[in-house]
C-alpha cells in the first residue's frame, strides 16, 4: 500500500507530498468515505461510538447504552457494539475516555412507543425506558446514524458541526412519546432544566455537568475531586408538528402536562444517585401521521447559542438526507488529503477509519458568533483571525502522533488548537493543563 499525503499550503495552494511511490497511481481511492466503518473500535474497550459527527464537530450525535442500571454506562464513551440497549441518543460524547463512564453523554433523547406513565429516573434499572434493537437493523456513516429499536421505531440522525437534524418513524397505532432525560448525563449532574413551549413547538433546556471519570470504579467516593460541574450544554429544539401531549419528571415525581422540570442527578452512585434527576416528554398524535421530525442545536455559552447555532446550520426545510449529504462531502474534503493506492479493501478501511478516527477531536466550542466557553467558566470571543476555537485535548496520549497529523493535514485548524490552549492556560492562571475536556482541565 502507497500513501500520498495532500497538505495545505499557507497560502491556499496545495503540496502534494510522496511518502511512498512517486505519483497518483490509477487505482487511487476516489471514495474515501465509503471505506470508513464508524463500528470499528466500538467493542472491548475500543473507547469510541458510531453515531453523527463532523470533523471536528461540536455535536456528536449517538446512542448512550446501559447495562441495565442508569449508575452505569456500558462503556467509557457509552456505547459497547455488545450491549444492544440504550437509554437515549445524547448529543455530547468524548472519543478514546480511558475510564467507564467516562465524560459528556449529554441530554439523552428516547423515543418511546409507549405510556409514560411513571418516571423515567425511578426506573433505576432501566427496566422500562429504555430502547432495544439488532445489529442488523442499525447502520452508520460519517455524519449519519439510524437504528430500528425492537419497539418498531425508526431514528435517523444527521448532523452539521452544531446542531443536529432526526427523523422518527414511530409504529401505527402505538404511542409516540421523546423523552429528554437532561440530568442523565454519564457522570451524573449538578442540575439540569427542561422548558417545553407546545406554542412554538419548542423544548429548551440546559445540564450542569462534568464529572470526568467521576464515577469509575476507583472514583474515590464523595471526595472525588473530579466529581465537580465545569460546563453547562444548552440545547433547543424544535419540531414539525404540534404537540398532543406533555410531561415531566423530577425524581419519582411524574407531572403529566407539565412543561417544566428541573433537578439534578448529583455525582455519586449506588443509592445515593438512585431515583434523583428530571427531565420532560412530548407526545404526538398518530392517528394520521407516525412520523416527527426535529432540529436541535447545542451551545457551551447559552440558549440563544443553541438556537442560533440550530437555525443558522440547519434550515427549516432541511431533510436528514440533506444534512447527511452535506456531512459525507465536508468528511470526504478531509479523508481526501491522504490518499492511498494497493492493499486489501480490508486494510483500506482499517487505514481510513483510523483518519476518520483522528479527526474527530479536537471538538469546536465555539458558537457560530465566536463565542465560547473558556476554562474559566466565563465567555470568551475569538481572537481577530481566529477561526475557531477547539477543546478537549487528550494531552498525554495525542502528543506524539495526532498533533503531527494535524499538523500536516490541517495546518490551520493545529494553528487555533495552539491558540485556544494558550488562551484555556491564560484562563486558568497560567498553568497549561495536560488533560482538557472541552475547555477545563479534569482535575
Amino acid at each position: 500500500m502507497s500513501i500520498r499525503a495532500v497538505l495545505a499550503g499557507a497560502v491556499g495552494t496545495a503540496l502534494v507530498v510522496t511518502l511512498a511511490g512517486t505519483a497518483a497511481a490509477a487505482d487511487e481511492t476516489t471514495d474515501p468515505v465509503s471505506y470508513v466503518d464508524p463500528f470499528i473500535g466500538t467493542a472491548h474497550g475500543g473507547n469510541t461510538w458510531p453515531g453523527a459527527t463532523m470533523p471536528f464537530g461540536m455535536i456528536a450525535w449517538s446512542p448512550t447504552g446501559t447495562s441495565g442500571d442508569q449508575t452505569n454506562a456500558p462503556a467509557a464513551n457509552g456505547y459497547e457494539y455488545n450491549t444492544t440497549k440504550l437509554r437515549g441518543f445524547s448529543l455530547t460524547h468524548v472519543n478514546g475516555a480511558g475510564c467507564a463512564p467516562g465524560a459528556a453523554g449529554d441530554v439523552p433523547i428516547l423515543p418511546y412507543a409507549g405510556a409514560v406513565d411513571s418516571s423515567p429516573t425511578a426506573d433505576i434499572k432501566d427496566t422500562k425506558y429504555i430502547g432495544t434493537y439488532s445489529h442488523a437493523n442499525e447502520s452508520a456513516t460519517p455524519g449519519r446514524y439510524t437504528v430500528t429499536l425492537d419497539s418498531g421505531v425508526r431514528t435517523d440522525l444527521a448532523v452539521t458541526t452544531r446542531a443536529g437534524i432526526a427523523d422518527f418513524s414511530f409504529p401505527a397505532g402505538k404511542a409516540e412519546n421523546l423523552l429528554f432525560r437532561t440530568s442523565n448525563s454519564l457522570n451524573g449532574s449538578e442540575d439540569a432544566e427542561i422548558t417545553i413551549d407546545p406554542a412554538t413547538r419548542t423544548v429548551n433546556g440546559s445540564v450542569l455537568t462534568g464529572g470526568f471519570c467521576g464515577r469509575r470504579g476507583n472514583g474515590g467516593g464523595a471526595n472525588n475531586p473530579d466529581r465537580r460541574s465545569y460546563y453547562r450544554l444548552y440545547f433547543s429544539a424544535v419540531f414539525d408538528r404540534d404537540f398532543a401531549s406533555t410531561g415531566g419528571w423530577q425524581n419519582s415525581t411524574l407531572t403529566p402536562g407539565a412543561t417544566t422540570a428541573t433537578g439534578g442527578e448529583g455525582y455519586l452512585t449506588g443509592a445515593d444517585r438512585a431515583g434523583r434527576g428530571s427531565g420532560g416528554w412530548v407526545g404526538f398524535d398518530t392517528t394520521s401521521d407516525a412520523d416527527v421530525r426535529m432540529r436541535v442545536g447545542i451551545s457551551y455559552t447559552s440558549l440563544g447559542g443553541a438556537v442560533a447555532n440550530r437555525d443558522g446550520e440547519i434550515p427549516a426545510q432541511a431533510t436528514p438526507g440533506d444534512v447527511a449529504l452535506q456531512a459525507r462531502q465536508a468528511w470526504s474534503t478531509e479523508l481526501k488529503r491522504i490518499a492511498v493506492t494497493g492493499g486489501t479493501d480490508a486494510r483500506t478501511t482499517a487505514f481510513y477509519t483510523a483518519v476518520y478516527h483522528s479527526l474527530m477531536q479536537p471538538q469546536t466550542l465555539n458558537d457560530l458568533d465566536g463565542r465560547y466557553l473558556g476554562a474559566d467558566m466565563q465567555v470568551h470571543a475569538l481572537r481577530a483571525g481566529q477561526k475557531a476555537a477547539y477543546g478537549t485535548f487528550s494531552g498525554w496520549d495525542q502528543y506524539r502522533a495526532q498533533i503531527q497529523l494535524l499538523g500536516l493535514l490541517r495546518p490551520d485548524v493545529a494553528g487555533d488548537m495552539a491558540t485556544s490552549m494558550m488562551d484555556f492556560a491564560a484562563q486558568n492562571n497560567g498553568i497549561w493543563d495536560r488533560w482538557l475536556h472541552l475547555a477545563r482541565r479534569r482535575t
